[in-house]
């Protein structure tokens, strides 16, 4: 099984500089953790650490493998038939396992003995290794090889690692940052075309087509989530477009954004078709506030948890405490995650999360409240709620989905 000096980065995502802070900040994460080891196997995570921008990821019998020791050089590991591939990697020492036969479609790899033998290699037969073991993220191999891994480091000691995971990526650095208000940028560009071309008539999939054409020509890497829901639809949270035909007086909810660069945008934005009723108004101003007061809830220091406290202030103030207390009882006791390579990351703004913000974290900030403060949540027949994409700053918060690029009023068509 061969290793392979990289002596020259080829297309690398990020300059070499940005690889060698992530991974001095990793070895100290590790030692304050006592962690031997994280051992990843999940495709942001061998991008954020390896620099793996490609790869096969769609077809879920390749593995791509880092390992990144407390003490030492790091190590990726792939298969034959990704020499090339791999020289967009910071990581110098390169291991390749053999190819099975029939490579597309194997039962088996013949990554574990490579596995094994560099976790021996480095130290790790009788470690703490972290792995991706927690319900926000998920081991990329098959149940077999993980197990036969497993038993192949019987001293062993292979954690969960995701919380130290997080720890790193939860904290952008100021090229990952530039990435995320791009995306904003594009995905504010998407939205307003999109809303500005909405008419009684149109299907929701036409609007989304619309939106992110724009996004596209704009400068969007990647399109994978855009909802837009409309009329009988406007409780489906996340709804993805169908060919729902807009009518007059309905109100259309778009959630979501592009990818840019890897790094996404997600935000909320809501639009009437005609002529919005009075409780129609006084709810989305009720929302609108509730966003507000979260967003300025949010700095250094304060807890996961303030900006959700702010946002149900405000609908408690409003007489909709009992809305609040079920959100509280029913587990809807989050408004909003942390953002980046992936769509929902960790901490979150979860009301038992009492842990502080930091500097340089983006997180996306999402109270909402129903009609008339109707609950349990399926019950109610409409919903409003505005979203955010905020960068935590030394004064306080940043929004990245600004007034600036794209209202926060009410569209109205």
């Amino acid at each position: 099984m061969g290793v392979e000096r990289v002596k020259e980065l080829c297309y690398p995502d990020f300059p070499p500089e940005e690889y060698a802070a992530r991974y001095a900040r990793t070895q100290q994460v590790l030692g304050e953790r006592g962690l031997d080891a994280l051992f990843l196997t999940g495709r942001q995570n061998l991008r954020y650490f390896a620099g793996l921008r490609d790869g096969a990821w769609d077809a879920p019998h390749f593995y791509f493998l880092v390992i990144l020791p407390v003490e030492g050089d790091p190590v990726l590991l792939v298969s034959d038939g990704f020499q090339h591939l791999v020289k967009q990697s910071w990581i110098e020492d390169v291991r390749h396992w053999p190819l099975a036969a029939a490579f597309y479609m194997a039962k088996e790899s013949k990554s574990v003995p490579l596995v094994l033998e560099v976790l021996q290699e480095k130290g790790l037969e009788r470690g703490v290794v972290g792995m991706e073991l927690g319900a926000d993220m998920q081991v990329h191999m098959a149940q077999s090889h993980f197990a036969a891994i497993l038993g192949g480091l019987p001293k062993a000691r292979i954690v969960d690692g995701s919380d130290a995971v997080w720890a790193l990526r939860s904290v952008k650095s100021s090229a990952e940052i530039e990435r995320m208000r791009k995306a904003a940028a594009i995905s504010s560009i998407g939205v307003t075309a999109g809303f500005e071309a909405l008419a009684p008539g149109m299907t929701e999939k036409e609007v989304v087509d619309v939106m992110t054409s724009a996004m596209c020509a704009a400068g969007a890497s990647e399109q994978r989530f855009n909802a837009v829901y409309a009329g009988p639809r406007a409780m489906w949270a996340d709804g993805m477009p169908t060919d729902y035909v807009i009518q007059p007086g309905d109100l259309v909810q778009f959630d979501g954004g592009c990818v840019y660069e890897g790094y996404w945008c997600d935000f909320k934005r809501m639009a009437a078709v005609g002529e919005p009723r009075p409780d129609q108004r006084r709810f989305y101003e009720l929302a609108r506030q509730g966003l507000d007061a979260a967003i300025d809830a949010v700095r250094p220091g304060a807890p996961f948890n303030a900006p959700l406290q702010a946002a149900f202030a405000v609908n408690e103030v409003a007489g909709y405490g009992d809305f609040t207390k079920w959100c509280l009882d029913a587990g809807w006791s989050a408004i909003g995650h942390n953002l980046g390579l992936d769509l929902h990351e960790q901490p979150g703004l979860s009301a038992t999360n009492t842990a502080p913000l930091q500097e340089n974290m983006v997180i996306c900030v999402e109270p909402f409240v129903t009609l008339d403060g109707v609950y349990p949540f399926w019950k109610a027949t409409e919903k409003f709620g505005l979203e955010d994409v905020v960068l935590v700053v030394a004064d306080g918060a940043e929004v990245l989905t600004a007034e600036a690029l794209i209202t926060h009023d009410l569209w109205v068509v």
